[in-house]
């Protein structure tokens, strides 16, 4: 297993989970555990710091995984809501080893303190047996200048609209909603991100949940999402960069379906970010 990553969990051989299959809980028992007032302020200054440094970076809402239930066919997910600036104040933060240390000496989790945004990623498998990876921007807070699979966030915003994270009550929430957003973002990311429309787009099916040990056990969502369009027809997409992310990367690879199984032995390898990584362990550990 590479450092970069820890599996949570992973769907059975060849059975990746559907939307159908997929459920929710929503609760503030599942948002993480405030800090002292002094390491609160920590995460505030480290937010200014990095918007200074970054004036795009803007904090929107985030759904934070808490647990997971997983059976052979389906999968709850106990779920609460963060911000992007309580992750990066905290999986990012200048305190995310000390954050660690307390919350298992304090509540028996190490995860305890930590923001935890569940993040989304996808293995986009081509009509011709291709997979997709993007450089990322120099720009981007994480990863920056890493190949990666398409991905991002679920927002909580598209439920509620823009409120902070302090104003959202997760019970209030509509479970089967905050399921369709979770799906939904995937097929967003895939066409902001790449520009390959939603219509030539499979709905997506989770693979499995992995950790990114390098923002201090971020989990992210990976699934499978199969494209009827050929790998030339996707970088002449990409190639127009008229697409709404256009910015968060710089150039489009095409690997073989058959070079992901061994990805690993490659050079590329050390090239990935943690979670293209997960994304791609998680394939050859459902499909190999």
């Amino acid at each position: 297993m590479d450092p970069d990553i820890e599996i949570m969990i992973f769907t059975p051989h060849s059975k990746p989970i559907s939307r159908n299959n997929t459920s929710v809980e929503t609760s503030k028992e599942f948002n993480r555990i405030l800090l002292t007032s002094d390491m609160e302020k920590v995460v505030q200054m480290y937010w200014q710091e990095r918007i200074q440094a970054n004036p795009r970076l803007f904090n929107g809402t985030k759904f934070r995984l808490h647990s997971v239930l997983h059976s052979k066919e389906a999968v709850t997910l106990n779920l609460g809501i963060t911000c992007y600036k309580d992750y990066l104040g905290t999986n990012w933060g200048p305190n995310a080893k000390v954050l660690l240390k307390q919350g298992v000496e304090l509540h028996n989790n190490s995860q305890s303190f930590m923001s935890d945004a569940l993040g989304v990623g996808s293995l986009v498998v081509t009509a011709d047996s291709y997979v997709i990876l993007l450089r990322r921007s120099l720009d981007l807070a994480e990863a920056s200048g890493l190949w990666d699979v398409p991905g991002g966030h679920a927002e909580p915003e598209m439920l509620v609209g823009k409120r902070a994270a302090c104003d959202i009550e997760p019970e209030s929430l509509n479970p089967s909603a905050v399921v369709d957003e979770i799906f939904d973002s995937v097929l967003r990311e895939i066409r902001d991100e790449v520009n390959i429309p939603i219509e030539k787009l499979s709905d997506p099916s989770i693979m499995g949940i992995a950790r990114n040990t390098q923002s201090a056990g971020r989990p992210s969502m990976e699934f499978m999402v199969r494209c009827n369009l050929t790998s030339s027809e996707i970088i002449q997409l990409y190639s127009k960069g008229d697409h709404k992310e256009a910015d968060e990367s710089t150039s489009i690879k095409m690997l073989s379906l058959g070079d992901v199984k061994t990805l690993q032995d490659a050079t590329i390898w050390k090239e990935l970010a943690p979670s293209a990584k997960g994304c791609i362990y998680l394939y050859q550990k459902v499909f190999s």
